[in-house]
C-alpha cells in the first residue's frame, strides 16, 4: 500500500482539480469539495493547457492517482503525435538526437518524428560507447548514460572540492549522506567535517534547480537540515529566486558552471566564518582540476566494492534493471535501491520476481519459489520422538519409499506428513503395492486397499444373526467338510443363498459320500438340491425309442 498523502499534498492536489473541475454527471449539482478523493463519480473536466480548453468526462478516483493519474485526453494525444516544424527532437535538441538508436516502442518513428517529452521507450548510444534504454521524455528531462553516472557526483562538483581543498586546506567530501527525521536519506553536495561539528554545502546551479519544483524541494531539505541542528549554506546560481528559510544567507554563484567561480563563493563563504583561504596559482588550479579528472573517473568507473563482488551469485539471476534500464549489478554499490528483475538459476525452478538489489546483496534474500520449498521441507521434518518410525513403528515398516525424495527414511516424515509414500501390505497373501501419504494411514488408520476392499466383500456375504446356514438349515450345516478357497469359514459363517464351493460329506451312517457344491445348491427346493451322490445317484436320462 502507498504512502498515505499529507494534509498540504491533498490541499494541492484539490487544487489542481477545482480549477479543472465543471461539473460532476453522476450527481448533478455536488461540487468538488462535497466529494472525497476517493469518488468513483464521474465528471466533466475542462483543460487549462495554453491553447486546448478540450472537456473530457473521467472519475475523479483516477484523476488523483499518485502514479499515472488521467490528464487531457487531447493534449496527451498533441504531445506523441507526429511534431510539426521546429518541435522534432532533432531540431530542438540535436545533442541528444545524435545518441539515438532505436525506438522500441515505435520503431518507425526517429528523432525527426518524436517530440522531446515522448514516452517511447528507445535505445541510446553515449559518447562512450555504452548503450541502454530509456524513455525520450526522461532523457530530455536530463537522465544520462547510467554507466557514466557519478553515482550522486559531476565533474563539476569534483573540481569545485579539489579546488575547495586546496584554497582553504581543509578535507572535502563529496556526496554526503545523511538521513533527516521524517525524510527519506538526502544528499548534500559537500561537507567539511572540520571545523566541527561540519559544514554542509548544497550547489544549485540553474540547469538542475531551475526546473518546476527545484525551489519547494530545495526549500524542504534545507528546512529539515536547519531543524535537525546541521549547519547548512546553499550557494545558487544568479538569477535563481532565494531559498525562502528564514535566517539563511543567499550566496551566489555563476552565471553557468565555471568551478573556478563556484569555489570563490565557497571561499566566501568560509572566509565569512572566519576560516583561511588563499588564492591559487596556475599551477595549483591545475593541479586542483587533474585531481579532480581523476576523481571522476573513479566514479564513473563504478563502485569500488559493486555489488557481484560481494554476492557473485547475482550476475547469473540478473535479468534487467528496472529502475535504471541497462545498468548492471557488476556497475551498482551493495547498497543501491535500484529495482531489478531476478530469474532463479537453478535449472528446475527457473522462477522469475522483483526485488531491490540492496536486499539481495546485503539482507541475502533470493528465489522466493525456492524459499517457500525450503521452509516447507524444514516444517516437515520431524524433531525428536517425533518421527513416523518413532510413533509408529508398525506403520513404518510397511514403508518402501517416499516419491519424490529420494534417500528419505521413516525417520524423515511426521505421523501427519502429507507427501506421498509408497506402502506394501505386510500380510503375506497380499504384499500390494499403493501410494499414499502418512497423514491419510495416520488419520483414518486405513491400510492395504485390496486388502480393505476383500474385507468390504467379506463383510457384504456375511449373514445377518439368525441367518445362517447353521441357523436356517442345520442338517445340511451338519454335513460341511470345509469351504475350499476359504477354509477358516464355519457354517455360521455362510449364507444358505452363498456360492462359495464348499466340500461336503454324508451324514449317515457308513456311507462314505464326498461331494463338492455350493450352500445355494443344497438348500435349494427345501434343502434336497444336490444331495450325496451315493445316497441319491442322479437319474439316467431316458432315451427316445
Amino acid at each position: 500500500m502507498g504512502k498515505r498523502r499529507s494534509a498540504t499534498e491533498v490541499a494541492a492536489v484539490r487544487a489542481r482539480l477545482k480549477a479543472e473541475f465543471v461539473s460532476n454527471l453522476s450527481s448533478p449539482g455536488m461540487a468538488l469539495e462535497d466529494m472525497p478523493l476517493s469518488s468513483t463519480d464521474r465528471c466533466q473536466w475542462r483543460c487549462l493547457a495554453e491553447g486546448c480548453g478540450h472537456q473530457w468526462p473521467a472519475r475523479l478516483q483516477f484523476r488523483i492517482r499518485k502514479i499515472k493519474p488521467s490528464g487531457c485526453p487531447e493534449c496527451w494525444k498533441r504531445r506523441n503525435r507526429a511534431p510539426g516544424p521546429g518541435e522534432s527532437l532533432a531540431e530542438l535538441n540535436p545533442a541528444l538526437a545524435r545518441q539515438f538508436r532505436s525506438n522500441l516502442s515505435r520503431p518507425g518513428r526517429g528523432p525527426d518524428t518524436l517530440r522531446p517529452q515522448s514516452h517511447d521507450l528507445c535505445e541510446w548510444e553515449c559518447a562512450q560507447g555504452h548503450f541502454w534504454l530509456a524513455t525520450l521524455a526522461n532523457r530530455t528531462n536530463g537522465r544520462g548514460c547510467p554507466d557514466c553516472t557519478g553515482h550522486g557526483r559531476s565533474p563539476f562538483e569534483c573540481n569545485v572540492a579539489m579546488l575547495v581543498e586546496a584554497a582553504s586546506g581543509l578535507t572535502v567530501e563529496l556526496d554526503y549522506r545523511l538521513r533527516l527525521p521524517g525524510r527519506r536519506e538526502d544528499r548534500f553536495d559537500l561537507y567539511l567535517p572540520q571545523p566541527a561539528p561540519g559544514l554542509l554545502i548544497d550547489l544549485d546551479p540553474e540547469w538542475t534547480h531551475g526546473r518546476p519544483g527545484s525551489l519547494e524541494r530545495d526549500t524542504a531539505k534545507t528546512k529539515a537540515a536547519l531543524a535537525a541542528g546541521l549547519d547548512m549554506e546553499r550557494i545558487r546560481s544568479r538569477g535563481l529566486p532565494p531559498v525562502p528559510v528564514h535566517g539563511l544567507a543567499h550566496h551566489e554563484a555563476g552565471p553557468g558552471v565555471d568551478p573556478e567561480d563556484w569555489a570563490e563563493a565557497v571561499g566566501v563563504v568560509l572566509r565569512g566564518r572566519g576560516l583561511s583561504w588563499r588564492q591559487l596559482t596556475s599551477a595549483e588550479t591545475t593541479a586542483a582540476f587533474t585531481k579532480g579528472a581523476h576523481l571522476w573517473q573513479r566514479a564513473v568507473a563504478g563502485p569500488e566494492v559493486s555489488a557481484v563482488d560481494v554476492a557473485p551469485h547475482l550476475e547469473e539471476e540478473f535479468v534487467a534493471n528496472l529502475t535504471n534500464p541497462g545498468k548492471s549489478p557488476d556497475r551498482m554499490p551493495p547498497g543501491c535501491n535500484d529495482v531489478c528483475l531476478w530469474r532463479c538459476r537453478k535449472p528446475d525452478c527457473g522462477y522469475e520476481w522483483k526485488a531491490i538489489l540492496n536486499s539481495r546483496a546485503l539482507a541475502g534474500r533470493g528465489c522466493r519459489q525456492c524459499g517457500h520449498a525450503r521452509v516447507g521441507a524444514a516444517n516437515s521434518r520431524p524433531g525428536p520422538s517425533e518421527s513416523l518410525a518413532e510413533v509408529n513403528p508398525t506403520m513404518a515398516a510397511e514403508l518402501i519409499e517416499v516419491v519424490g525424495h529420494p534417500g528419505w527414511t521413516a525417520f524423515d516424515l511426521l505421523p501427519t506428513s502429507n507427501k506421498t509414500c509408497r506402502w506394501r501390505c505386510p500380510e503375506p497373501h497380499c504384499r500390494f503395492e499403493y501410494p499414499a501419504p502418512p497423514q491419510r494411514r495416520t488419520g483414518q488408520s486405513s491400510g492395504c486397499p485390496r486388502c480393505a476392499r476383500r474385507r468390504t466383500v467379506a463383510a457384504r456375504v456375511r449373514p445377518k444373526p439368525g441367518k445362517s446356514l447353521q441357523d436356517v438349515h442345520p442338517a445340511i450345516a451338519c454335513e460341511l467338510l470345509e469351504v475350499i478357497d476359504e477354509p477358516h469359514l464355519t457354517a455360521k459363517e455362510l449364507r444358505p443363498s452363498s456360492v462359495k464351493v464348499c466340500r461336503w460329506a454324508c451324514s449317515k451312517p457308513g456311507c462314505p459320500g464326498r461331494w463338492e457344491a455350493t450352500p445355494d445348491q443344497r438348500s435349494r427346493r427345501g434343502g434336497t438340491g444336490k444331495r450325496c451322490p451315493v445316497c441319491h445317484p442322479p437319474r439316467k436320462s431316458r432315451t427316445q425309442p
